[in-house]
């Protein structure tokens, strides 16, 4: 995935319920941001270390196998 954090945005701007499921996977993954700092990440508003990006790409994986 080429840009998991543009996807995840696209996502949860078109339904705002994704960012609770992509937030569950990115923290089950591995992920360290509570679920205000992740959307503030999403948005652009906060950064996290390079490797959230990678958790950030398997949650994305992972929601993508389960629909």
């Amino acid at each position: 995935m080429r840009n998991p954090r543009l996807t995840a945005r696209i996502m949860v701007k078109h339904d705002p319920g994704w960012l609770e499921d992509i937030w569950l996977r990115y923290w089950a993954n591995g992920g360290s941001a509570d679920k205000f700092d992740f959307d503030a990440y999403l948005h652009g508003l906060s950064e996290r270390n390079p490797f959230d990006q990678r958790i950030l790409a398997w949650a994305l994986d992972d929601l993508g196998r389960r629909r």
